[in-house]
């Protein structure tokens, strides 16, 4: 569930730029997410760092393989990098502002992601998906893709992963958090697999089932709600079942 706050964004630059209210650095966007601010949670931060600038702060989540947020005092110079946050277990804090990365996923299965991440949760570096070595794999399809952490489709796994390039483990789940701020009601992508809306009725007015009431046998997505919805890019927009029996239709989601 989203939780009920406000939050910031700006445009700025491919670069690293910092204001009050976000920056973005190599295409990761952070937000300031306001109704957080003066507080911090009772977990231990990742890491902990004094004499630090807002941006230098920025710069430590986006290198850590675990980080999602942050939380910094400008006026102490003090900066805690976070992994999900849990917004019912905070405690007052003055001073701090919170930044959270929308470098995430919607979806459960992180199907649609397709941002930079690319170590594994332990923190070894992926193996890019054009070369064979020291895995080898049958996922050409995602030549482009470098080294990021990804969940193609039919490969039956819970969130993104990657082949790992040192270890015993031939491939490892990546750490890619869940998205916090609320999703457009609009497509961004061609094929709308980027679409994570309220629409729930389709393009000839007949609204959705409950993705969980499909019949027995068809892959499970892990999508709750009824909502349209374009898991692995399957059909050419998104889309519902209309009846149990696989019957399914496509749904009219504007473009952004």
């Amino acid at each position: 569930m989203i939780p009920a706050f406000s939050y910031f964004s700006i445009y700025i630059s491919f670069c690293l730029f910092f204001t009050s209210h976000g920056f973005l650095f190599k295409g990761s966007v952070f937000r300031r997410l306001s109704k957080a601010d003066d507080k911090l949670p009772r977990s231990r931060p990742l890491a902990e760092y004094t004499d630090i600038s807002p941006r230098r702060c920025g710069l430590k989540c986006f290198n850590h393989h675990l980080c999602s947020s942050f939380f910094i005092n400008k006026e102490k110079k003090v900066c805690k990098l976070a992994k999900e946050v849990d917004m019912n277990k905070m405690i007052h804090s003055p001073g701090y502002l919170y930044y959270v990365s929308e470098d995430c996923r919607r979806s459960e299965l992180g199907w649609e992601y397709r941002g930079p991440r690319d170590r594994t949760v332990s923190g070894i570096p992926c193996q890019r998906w054009d070369q064979q070595y020291p895995r080898t794999h049958t996922y050409q399809s995602l030549s482009g893709e470098q080294n990021f952490c990804r969940n193609p489709a039919r490969a039956y796994v819970k969130e993104p992963w990657c082949y790992t390039t040192a270890g015993n483990k031939a491939w490892d789940y990546c750490f890619v958090p869940m998205c916090v701020t609320p999703a457009r009601e609009c497509q961004e992508t061609e094929r709308g697999e980027d679409y994570f809306g309220t629409i729930n009725w389709t393009i000839s007015g007949r609204q959705c089932m409950r993705w969980k009431d499909r019949t027995p046998g068809n892959q499970s997505y892990a999508i709750e709600g009824n909502y349209c919805r374009n898991p692995f890019s399957e059909k050419s927009a998104p889309w519902c079942y209309i009846k149990k029996y696989k019957e399914f239709e496509i749904c009219d989601i504007p473009k952004c």
